[in-house]
């Protein structure tokens, strides 16, 4: 069966339709997948020395609870990635979040702090909003992370206990006061807690309201490090 996929159905297939850049709709080469090379070019990169992540550090630092982050993009309003991250989020394409993810792991395997963390954790839905999506991106997000860095995923240690309107239009008091008690460590996994290194896993941080609130949880039951990973952080 595999014999025949590789080298009679999907070549056909390719050839009735023929795999193009989800971005631009140019024909991907052999070795690329969804994204064209040179749209996966175009995203531009972020690192410890750009605007965006040392203000979200900073204001990480001032309230306590994430030690440290990390990031792979910027996410630009109206630039190609915010494309790549709705169709991740609202279109279904749900190996985006896996590649994604990868790329996020190289930099989480890298970094000594980060690779010794023992879960990571997707920032989750509220139940009805992934029973209305169908799933949770960061989730898939955290499948590529484990691939590239293999640390392990937990997601029922934190779970969303108040359902909280899109975070999109709110300023950052109101992002704050919208999700401040809307997170809780699940009864069960508490006395995992202690003692143990978490990396909170988002697709895109923008303020850092909702990462800090999950930390909080976390700290005050005595977690040893919680950091903050993201595909992007938003200007």
């Amino acid at each position: 069966m595999i014999f025949l996929q590789k080298y009679l159905i999907y070549p056909i297939r390719d050839f009735i339709y023929p795999p193009v850049c989800i971005t631009c709709n140019q024909l991907l080469r052999d070795h690329e997948m969804r994204i064209c090379s040179k749209c996966w070019n175009s995203f531009t990169l972020v690192d410890r020395s750009q605007p965006t992540w040392i203000q979200l550090k900073m204001k990480f630092d001032m309230e306590g609870f994430v030690k440290d982050i990390n990031s792979c993009y910027l996410f630009e309003k109206e630039g190609k990635f915010q494309e790549v991250i709705h169709l991740l989020k609202y279109q279904g394409m749900k190996t985006l979040g896996i590649m994604l993810g990868q790329e996020l792991g190289k930099r989480i395997a890298t970094d000594p702090s980060f690779c010794g963390a023992d879960y990571l954790i997707p920032i989750p839905l509220h139940k009805l909003k992934q029973r209305e999506r169908g799933y949770n991106q960061s989730e898939y997000i955290c499948k590529g992370v484990l691939a590239a860095s293999g640390i392990p995923v937990h997601d029922s240690i934190i779970h969303r206990k108040k359902y909280t309107q899109s975070q999109t239009q709110l300023n950052l008091q109101e992002r704050i006061e919208n999700v401040g008690d809307a997170f809780e460590v699940n009864q069960r996994f508490k006395s995992l807690v202690p003692g143990k290194s978490f990396i909170l896993v988002d697709d895109v941080i923008t303020t850092g309201s909702t990462i800090n609130a999950c930390a909080k949880e976390l700290i005050n039951l005595n977690a040893h490090n919680v950091f903050a990973a993201s595909v992007a952080l938003a200007q």
